[in-house]
Formats: C-alpha cells, structure tokens, sequence
C-alpha cells in the first residue's frame, strides 16, 4: 500500500477588497479573486475600511479584488504599512478612471505603493499609460470580472435598463447575470452589468455616473472599458452593436493573464 503525498503547508492570504459594499461588481470580485488562489491557501477576506488589521503576519497580500482602488484607501497609513510589510503583494485594481478620482489621487503615496509591490495587475490600459512609468511590475490584467460571463445567446427581443438601483439589491449573483444575459438589448448605468450585457447582447447603450465624493463630474469609466475592448469608446445613452468578435477577443487575453497570474500566485506562495 503506498503512502500518501504530504499534504502541502498552508499559507496565509490576506485579501482586502470592498466586499462590505453592496453592489454587483465588489460582490463578484470577491468569488473571482478565489478561482486564482492554490488549494493551500489560507485566505482571511477583510475590507479595506475595515477598522483595523491582523497584527499576524502573511504570506501574500492582495490588494482588490479588479475594482478601483479609491485615493483615500491609497492614500490610509495601514494599508501602506501593510504592504510594506507582506513579504509579497499583489494588487489587482484599476485607479478610478481618468476624469473621475485620478486627480484626487497623491501621486508620491501611490509610486510608494507601486514601488514595494511585487506586481499590479491594472485593470485597464490607461491605468498602466497613467501609472506604470515603465515599471516592470505593472502588468495590464484586463478586467478579469469578464471570465464570470460566459459568451451567451439572448432570448428576449426587448430592453432591459439596469439603473442605480441594482447597487442596492442583494439578489443572488447567478440570477443577475441571467438575466442581463437574456436580453438583446441593454441599457445600464453601472459599469459590470454592462461587460456582462456585452457578453450577449446584440445592441447595449450606458449612462454615465456623475457623482461622487460630492463632486458632479463625468466619470469616464464606461469610456475607459470599451476603449480597452473595442479601441473606442462611444457616445452616451445611444445603442450601439456588440462587436462580438473584439468581445471574444478581450475575453481570451484576460483568460491569459489570469492563467499567468494564478501561475504567479502558486510559485508566490512555494517559496
């Protein structure tokens, strides 16, 4: 009779993301983040407003969870310290997009960020153009919440518009992701059901958000998704088809990037 194979050592992964918040992005993220974690991870999940820390140490930290890391969370003292004292960190996030928060960003704290991190995986181009300075450990991931919407064939010939009402619904994941996926035409004012519309539906329009921290601004997030996957962006409130070809292909470079993350995180967590 042979002997089994030790079982490999735990080692412990502290995820910070926003998966307090209610909304369908933060929410997902959560559950994505864990497809790429090896079966010998230990994960605390905790949010990044969370009052305090673990003073224990960990093996890994990874900083979101493919949402915008906001100024303020960049910006607390034990986030920073946290970082500079996991032995390695990943982030996978985006910066709030171009027009919205990057300006309220402090660019001295985020290159300190970037500089004891052992890589960023960005979520958009233009975080990397931004940011990245020609850092080797910027790495553009794409917006990984995509590989939890399967390229789909919608049923109903009628519009479904998701308003900002579905922040604040805590229906079961799976059911919204059917549902947007049922319609041929979408119209939404939140940025993750519309990447999930453009997995199936055959005409999709947005509605910018203009409001945050008190400010009204253009927040430019839809613009700054569909330029990484269709190289531009398009007008507001207006339909559009899905150039489901350039969706396809998006999908199939963040699969690669996740394989190569998931890869990354296993040798991180094998020294």
């Amino acid at each position: 009779m042979s002997t089994p194979s030790p079982a490999a050592p735990l080692k412990k992964v502290l995820v910070l993301s926003y998966l307090n918040y209610r909304n369908f992005g933060d929410r997902l993220g959560y559950h994505v983040v864990n497809t790429v974690l090896p079966a010998n991870a230990l994960v605390t999940h905790l949010p990044l407003n969370a009052p305090a820390f673990p003073e224990e140490p960990f093996d890994l930290l990874i900083l979101g969870v493919g949402h915008s890391l906001n100024a303020p969370s960049i910006a607390r003292p034990e986030i920073q310290r946290l970082v500079e004292t996991t032995p390695k960190t990943l982030g996978i996030f985006g910066t709030q997009y171009s027009y919205q928060y990057r300006e309220l960003i402090d660019p001295s704290l985020f290159e300190s960020l970037l500089d004891r991190m052992t890589t960023w995986w960005a979520r958009n181009r233009s975080d990397v153009e931004t940011f990245g300075g020609g850092r080797a450990n910027v790495r553009h991931l794409g917006d990984w919440l995509i590989s939890a919407f399967p390229m789909a064939t919608p049923r109903l010939d009628k519009i479904l518009t998701v308003g900002p009402e579905v922040v604040d619904k805590e229906v079961p994941l799976d059911r919204v992701i059917q549902r947007i996926q049922a319609y041929r035409q979408v119209s939404s004012a939140r940025i993750h059901p519309l990447l999930c519309a453009l997995t199936s539906a055959e005409q999709v329009r947005f509605q910018e958000q203009r409001e945050a921290f008190g400010r009204k601004t253009e927040s430019g997030k839809f613009a700054t998704m569909l330029t990484d996957i269709f190289g531009r962006s398009f007008d507001e409130d207006v339909f559009f088809p899905v150039d489901r070809d350039a969706v396809l292909r998006y999908k199939l470079m963040v699969e690669a990037n996740m394989s190569e993350l998931r890869g990354q995180i296993r040798a991180l967590l094998e020294l």
